[in-house]
């Protein structure tokens, strides 16, 4: 997690270099209509480019993701099975490329385990350690608890928040997002794989996963959507990360991170300088398995800033420390904030409370060995994590 709030200069700039991008893939599938799609959200042969403001099918295919393409107020994206969508060294040189969902739009990209919907890199990250692109963000009308309810993104400088818990952004269905995590302009902060801006529960978030990007793999800004299936591999920051009063279920995690790389498996806040802030960040997290970087001054999990959580069946290991403990004693006491079923294993530490420095373990963990973590064959035939071997 990492928060600077953007200028408007700098989202002129930002928009600038969106505008200014070049092609230059040569091994792209041909489609049918040589531009389709709203007056200024084209599908230009096979780039897909600018703003979407009208519905738009995307046959199955290979593809170039061009600039900032964005799903309008009113416009729904359809993505087929098996659609690739590839960002061109070229348009990475030249600006930073994205898919973003405004409030009111809506994606559908369904695919399944035998024709996954993959966005990737011409790159691959080669050079290591800034992404090549600026991944998938969705802003919905759910409740968050900034001060009136609403904010805006800090990637896009969007809308986001409001008072629809049941808010339908549409559906993500075996989507893999890889190697994103570009840097914005200013260099201030990284775009993360996945980005949930106030996502109601109406919006599906179905076997998803953020393999080797530059920062966070999944974020949830607020909200109440549910996601199921995760998998995050190889993430430079967090791999799941959530904060702004998010509420949502979690369910069937797994988490690989390589040695010495990232920073925790789960960084989760109610709200910085407002830990108090209502609604409370309080997610339900069940069947997780993660293995650790074995990162010296890291943990599994980052608790901050009042956020509570109920964590169930956990498999968690090569870790120095498994939680650090901070600013929330409250939700510790009273208990918003609980693991049961956990099968911790570390090096140093079960939990560092850097609030008072008191042993207050047996509080909030319950542990057993017996506990068996994450489904694994949720994630066979389309996932990075199965192909690597998983743990």
């Amino acid at each position: 997690m990492k928060r600077t709030f953007l200028s408007t200069v700098f989202a002129l700039a930002l928009l600038s270099g969106f505008t200014s991008c070049s092609s230059g893939d040569d091994d792209l599938a041909p489609v049918t209509d040589d531009v389709t799609g709203g007056i200024d959200g084209v599908l230009q042969g096979t780039v897909l480019t600018g703003n979407i403001t009208e519905d738009l099918l995307v046959e199955t295919g290979n593809y170039s993701l061009k600039g900032a393409v964005t799903v309008k107020n009113g416009a729904t994206l359809t993505i087929e099975p098996g659609t690739t969508f590839t960002v061109t060294a070229d348009d990475q040189a030249a600006g930073i490329n994205l898919l973003f969902v405004e409030q009111g739009g809506k994606i559908m990209a369904e695919g399944t385990a035998a024709q996954p919907i993959v966005f990737t890199s011409k790159n691959k990250n080669a050079e290591g350690g800034d992404g090549d692109w600026g991944g998938i963000g969705i802003h919905g009308r759910a409740t968050m608890n900034a001060p009136g309810g609403t904010s805006i993104s800090e990637a896009g400088q969007l809308p986001y928040g409001g008072t629809n818990d049941n808010d339908n952004s549409g559906s993500l269905k075996f989507v893999r997002v890889e190697y994103a995590g570009q840097a914005s302009s200013d260099g201030q902060f990284e775009f993360n794989a996945f980005s949930f801006f106030a996502v109601g529960s109406g919006t599906v978030l179905e076997n998803l996963e953020a393999f080797e990007g530059a920062d966070d793999g999944f974020e949830f800004y607020g909200g109440t959507v549910n996601a199921k299936n995760l998998s995050a591999i190889g993430m430079e920051d967090d791999s799941v990360d959530w904060d702004e009063g998010y509420r949502g279920t979690i369910d069937n995690v797994v988490i690989y991170q390589y040695d010495n790389v990232g920073d925790f498996a789960f960084e989760l806040a109610n709200r910085s300088g407002e830990n108090n802030a209502s609604p409370r960040s309080k997610a339900t997290v069940k069947n997780i398995t993660a293995r650790g970087h074995n990162r010296s001054g890291k943990s599994a999990f980052d608790l901050k800033q009042g956020t509570g959580g109920i964590f169930d069946n956990l498999v968690v290991y090569n870790y120095e420390t498994i939680i650090f403990l901070n600013n929330q004693l409250q939700e510790v006491e009273n208990g918003n904030l609980k693991f049961s079923n956990a099968n911790f294993d570390f090096s140093e530490n079960l939990l560092v409370n850097n609030i008072d420095q008191t042993n207050v373990a047996d509080l909030f963990i319950s542990m057993n060995e017996d506990a068996t973590g994450a489904d694994l064959t949720a994630f066979e035939g389309w996932s990075n994590f199965d192909s690597k071997g998983g743990f």
